[in-house]
This record gives C-alpha cells, sequence and structure tokens, in this order.
C-alpha cells in the first residue's frame, strides 16, 4: 500500500526520521551506554558517530525541504488529503506497511555505515535490534493515520466553535435592475451579475420594460447560480407615446416595489442599473441601513458627483449638478432604503415624473427628513457607485439568409439587437 504524507507526497526516509527523530537519537545514546564507548574499538567508534551523523544530516535537509509534522495545523483546514474518511482496516494495513518501511530503513541505514566504516557485526546488530525496538515501544503513528486524528480534532473544533459562536444570519438584500431590449443590454447585464455572484444572500430583481419577458435574458439568468426574479413592467403608453425626456424605468421600480411588499419581511433593497458600475464595499455596508441611508456616486452630472454634504461629521445639505428644486437632489444609485420601513409606508410609490422619480419617492417615504439620512461610504466620503454608462451602439445589421441560412451566424444573431 503506498504511504502518503499529509502534504500530499509519499513517505521517504526524511519523513521517517522527522517523526521519530527524538526516539531514534534517545535509542542510539542509550545503545551507546550500552556498549560502552570506552570498551569500543576505534572502527566502531566511528561507526557510531557516521551513522548519528547520517541521522543528523538526513534531518537536516528534511527541514529545508520537508514539510514537518509540527505544521500540519498552519495550513488550509479545508483542504482534503484522502484520510479523514479510511476505513480502520485500511488504517491498520497502512499503519503495518509504514512500520516495515521504517524498519527497512534503519537496518538500510546501519548496514551502510558498516559497509563504509568498518563497523563491526556485534555492534551492527545491537543497533538495529534497539533502534526497532524503541521505534515498536513508542508506536509512532503512521502520516494517513496522524491525517485522519487530526482531521477529527478539526471537526471537534469546529463543531465547538459553531455551537459557541454560531454565525449571525445575514438579512437579505433585494437588488431591482430596471432593463430593457438593446445591444448593451446582455453584456451589461453580465457585467453586474458578476458582481453581485460577490455578495451574500443577494436576491435580484431583473425587472425589463417589456410585455413578455425577453429569451435570451431568461436564459442568460438561468446561467448565473443567482437567486433572481424575472419579472417585466411595460412603460405605460401615455408615457410611451409623450414626446421628450420620458420617465424611464420607473414601471420597473415599482414593480419591484410590489414585489418586495408581497414577498420580503426584513433586510434592504437598492436600485442598481445595470449601466453602473459598484464597488463591493458598496453592498456591505448598505446592509446596516435602518430607515434610508446615501453615499456618493460619481461620474454623475456636470459636477461629476452626486453626494450628501457632510460638515463637522453631520448632513448639511446636498451636492449635485441638477437641483431644480428638488428636496432629495440625489442620484437613483446614491441611497438604500430597509424593507421593514417601506413596508410601513403602503403608500410610497415612485413617480412618472422625467427627472423628478428619486425624489418623489423618498417624499413619499413621508414621514421622513433629510437630517434622518444615514451616512454610508466612510461618512460619504468614498464613492462606491459610478456612473459607467456604455456607450449607445447601432443595432446590427440584418443578416444575409441567402449566404448564411446554415451557419452559425444565425445563432449569433439571436443574441444580437
Amino acid at each position: 500500500m503506498r504511504i502518503i504524507h499529509p502534504s500530499g507526497h509519499k513517505c521517504s526516509i526524511t519523513d521517517t526520521l522527522e517523526i521519530a527523530k527524538p526516539t531514534l537519537l534517545m535509542s542510539l545514546a542509550c545503545t551507546i551506554k550500552k556498549t560502552s564507548i570506552d570498551t569500543m574499538k576505534p572502527s566502531m567508534k566511528v561507526g557510531v558517530v557516521a551513522l548519528v551523523g547520517v541521522c543528523v544530516i538526513l534531518y537536516q535537509y528534511h527541514l529545508s525541504a520537508g514539510v514537518r509534522f509540527d505544521q500540519l495545523n498552519a495550513g488550509d483546514p479545508g483542504v482534503s488529503y484522502g484520510a479523514a474518511n479510511v476505513p480502520n482496516n485500511e488504517l491498520e494495513d497502512d499503519d503495518n506497511s509504514y512500520n516495515k518501511i521504517i524498519e527497512d530503513k534503519i537496518r538500510a541505514a546501519v548496514q551502510w555505515v558498516q559497509n563504509v566504516h568498518g563497523l563491526s557485526p556485534d555492534l551492527q546488530n545491537i543497533l538495529v535490534a534497539e533502534l526497532i525496538n524503541q521505534f515498536r515501544k513508542t508506536r509512532i503513528p503512521s502520516p494517513l493515520h496522524l491525517k485522519a486524528s487530526e482531521d477529527f480534532k478539526l471537526k471537534q473544533r469546529t463543531q465547538e466553535v459553531t455551537t459557541i459562536n454560531p454565525s449571525e444570519k445575514i438579512p437579505p438584500l433585494y437588488v431591482i435592475t430596471p432593463t430593457y431590449r438593446r445591444p448593451e443590454q446582455i453584456p451589461e447585464l453580465i457585467r453586474m451579475s458578476h458582481t453581485l455572484m460577490l455578495v451574500e444572500n443577494v436576491h435580484w430583481l431583473v425587472i425589463e420594460d417589456a410585455k413578455v419577458p425577453t429569451k435570451e435574458v431568461t436564459k442568460f439568468l438561468n446561467r448565473t447560480g443567482l437567486r433572481f426574479q424575472h419579472l417585466t413592467a411595460p412603460m405605460p403608453a401615455k408615457y410611451k407615446q409623450k414626446k421628450g425626456v420620458k420617465p424611464r424605468g420607473v414601471s420597473n421600480r415599482n414593480r419591484g416595489l410590489k414585489w418586495i411588499r408581497a414577498n420580503a419581511t426584513e433586510g434592504v433593497f437598492y436600485f442598481a442599473d445595470d449601466d453602473n458600475t459598484y464597488d463591493l464595499d458598496l453592498f456591505t455596508q448598505i446592509r446596516r441601513t435602518k430607515k434610508v441611508s446615501m453615499f456618493p456616486v460619481g461620474l454623475c452630472t456636470k459636477f461629476g458627483l452626486s453626494s450628501p454634504v457632510v460638515k463637522d461629521g453631520k448632513f448639511s445639505g446636498f451636492y449635485d449638478g441638477w437641483v431644480a428644486g428638488r428636496r432629495f437632489p440625489v442620484d437613483m444609485a446614491g441611497f438604500a432604503v430597509s424593507v421593514k420601513f417601506l413596508l410601513q409606508r403602503p403608500n410610497a410609490t415612485m413617480p412618472y415624473r422625467a427627472g423628478f422619480e428619486e425624489d418623489g419617492f423618498l417624499r413619499s417615504l413621508a414621514p421622513f427628513e433629510p437630517r434622518e439620512i444615514e451616512l454610508l461610504g466612510d461618512n460619504c466620503t468614498r464613492i462606491l457607485a459610478w456612473h459607467t454608462q456604455t456607450k449607445k451602439n447601432e443595432p446590427s445589421a440584418a443578416l444575409d439568409m441567402k449566404l448564411y441560412r446554415s451557419t452559425n451566424l444565425v445563432e449569433l444573431k439571436q443574441q444580437i439587437v
């Protein structure tokens, strides 16, 4: 049977010496004492010294190139080396094989000293017998047995820690993302999904401005492995037909609020557009929201920044490139709201008023005053959300089906708007 070292390598003589070093050296001392150095012949003295030297040299080499057993706990306890679930009969077979290997190594080492330095046969036999006898008395377990024991102890420690300090439940984070069919839709959803994959206990509400879900979006969401809801909420016709700036994303966000009221009881929700870039620390910080939290947004408006103004550690106003008489002149990506706080305000909604969506929604959370804002982003000194909007692309040219009907381009074109 192959003997497996906890580092994943086969056992060598250096591994053996590492485990048995104290016993072997003690045994050598005892043996030398029994045979009395004073009565040894010169060749016998040279042989004993050489044997001790071989052991020391091999041990020092092992220290420079190997892994000691006293370093096991410094490794990654989550890495499995294949010994944790080994049956007992296999462990016993392994011990027998392991003991035989060590005894053979002892005989070989003593034999080498005898061949090189002329150790007398009598002293050779005494050394071999004494070293093997001492080794058997100590019953040093094999590396596989040691690993099984370490795994058991680790499991016990883990259970104790779990019992004494159970991990607190992380409240859910609901991310509401409006989206609509366009050439950049899937690439931007891919980028955002990769961010959310790194966030714990997140529930992604992807809401399309459409009457029916887009197949490509559904297929993509199923591949992410994220917990999600794929909903639709088309913009009402009266606003879609209106000239000028339209209240985009309002129907989507109100649909998200409706879903939260029907399905959530705790946690925090956040309006996250798919064309923004988010620092992971943002999601960690907004989980602390008790009512409404706010934080800076970069690359926003002609000022390049939208943020609460903080003076002497306290809120003192807003900084935004477009105030327009708004009570809450903030960006959509610049605030988060507690689910419980929303549920206590059943009439809170986002108005269909272009440019005033954020202000109208925050006003609808009344009673709520600007002085009650919870300042995040390290007291609004860090930008954790950015308006990195992707440039608009022209629609993909139609495919010439006469030339490409039976090619891969047909399937590819279905993925491009």
